[in-house]
């Protein structure tokens, strides 16, 4: 059977993605090849049901749409794109990466479809005005978080700074999500500015402490309303933006009063800014060594000679165990259950949410999986963990 669709249809939904040209579609098709591909977009010939049900599914849109008598207007994208690589705009997003980005703006549509807004707590983000300072905006923003460091033990972010962090995001209302199967070298942070439940993204690829900077860079973004996808990666060659919202996490992480306290007293222990030095610094405050170097640097601790040394050292050092620090991070041989790996990638706002607007009977119960793209059996695991969190 062939359906009687639009041409024009199916080129508006490839142009929606990041397929540039048929021949990179055809890698994503079985069976369907960049000739075929162009005939339908051309009007020339017609998929079958089966074949265009495929291209609905790559594309991320409904079967429906191919029956339109005209394309719907192009979608405006939701953020600006501040990543750089060798001082241009790096442009290419990945079809993983887009997907993902699809599945986070997803989830906040469904949540804010089913969930009650006053029960998930309305905390609109504090707002600033341009002369606001970097020192004011990072204290305002501590208040409004909830936040005192330096931590007096680590356990007091029971070893995962980023999940603290993260807990205390997602009651303030920020969706807080990671995305997956996606390069660090692609990107590290998105930001997605709303009046109500704004969104933060992470790539889950990327070490944990180096996730807490990117966590709170974007958060920056959020409170200047300047949406954006990001590297995150203190290069120079980066636009005032970014070196605002990388100033203004630091602050927020790394207070100047309580990072000179600190810092002073540790390196008095050491005698030299090692890595042993800094890695216990970033320890009081739950941030990378990295992090911390860079907020020595900013705070003239720091020689800017001093600090690309150090730098380099840093540097030298993780790729001399690059091995070491990957089985650690990927905990190898330690199995992970189902609920754990979904949170880590949802969040708990989300599905709390849905599970809460089941709870009040917005929701059947196949409704609620289906919401979650959960299957039933894992549902009993998932409640337990983000209704006593």
């Amino acid at each position: 059977m062939r359906l009687h669709l639009q041409g024009t249809t199916p080129k508006w939904a490839r142009e929606e993605t990041p397929f540039r040209t048929l021949e990179e579609v055809e890698l994503h098709l079985r069976g369907i090849s960049a000739e075929n591909l162009s005939a339908w977009e051309n009007g020339v010939d017609l998929p079958s049901v089966t074949e265009a049900k495929k291209l609905a599914q790559l594309y991320k849109v409904p079967l429906a749409c191919f029956y339109l008598s005209a394309p719907p207007e192009k979608k405006v994208r939701k953020y600006t794109d501040r990543r750089t690589m060798n001082g241009t705009i790096y442009v290419d997003t990945s079809y993983e990466l887009w997907c993902e980005i699809g599945r986070i703006i997803s989830n906040r549509d469904k949540l804010l479809e089913f969930a009650d807004v006053e029960e998930i707590g309305s905390y609109p983000l504090p707002t600033f005005t341009s002369d606001t300072s970097i020192s004011n905006i990072a204290s305002t923003l501590r208040n409004f978080l909830g936040i005192t460091t330096p931590f007096k033990y680590k356990s007091t972010y029971k070893n995962n700074a980023f999940n603290y962090f993260r807990n205390i995001f997602e009651h303030k209302g920020i969706l807080v999500s990671q995305i997956s199967g996606v390069s660090i070298s692609e990107m590290r942070g998105l930001s997605i500015s709303y009046d109500t439940c704004p969104i933060i993204a992470i790539n889950n690829r990327d070490f944990e402490r180096a996730k807490v900077f990117s966590l709170f860079h974007e958060l920056a973004h959020l409170v200047r309303r300047s949406s954006s996808l990001c590297l995150i990666d203190f290069d120079e060659r980066n636009d005032e933006e970014e070196k605002i919202c990388d100033s203004i996490a630091a602050a927020v992480l790394l207070p100047k009063a309580e990072c000179i306290e600190v810092s002073n007293r540790i390196y008095a222990k050491h005698k030299e800014w090692s890595s042993l030095c800094l890695q216990e610094i970033g320890d009081k405050f739950g941030v990378s060594s990295v992090v911390v170097l860079r907020r020595l640097y900013e705070l003239t601790l720091l020689s800017k000679v001093e600090y690309l040394a150090i730098y380099k050292q840093l540097n030298d050092e993780f790729e001399a165990n690059r091995e070491l620090i990957e089985n650690s991070r990927k905990g190898k041989n330690i199995p992970v259950y189902f609920y754990v790996k979904y949170l880590n990638q949802q969040g708990y706002l989300f599905p709390r949410a849905i599970m809460s607007a089941h709870a009040n009977g917005k929701l059947t119960y196949g409704e609620m999986c289906r919401t979650l793209n959960v299957n039933s059996k894992h549902i009993g695991d998932i409640e337990r963990a983000v209704m006593f969190t």
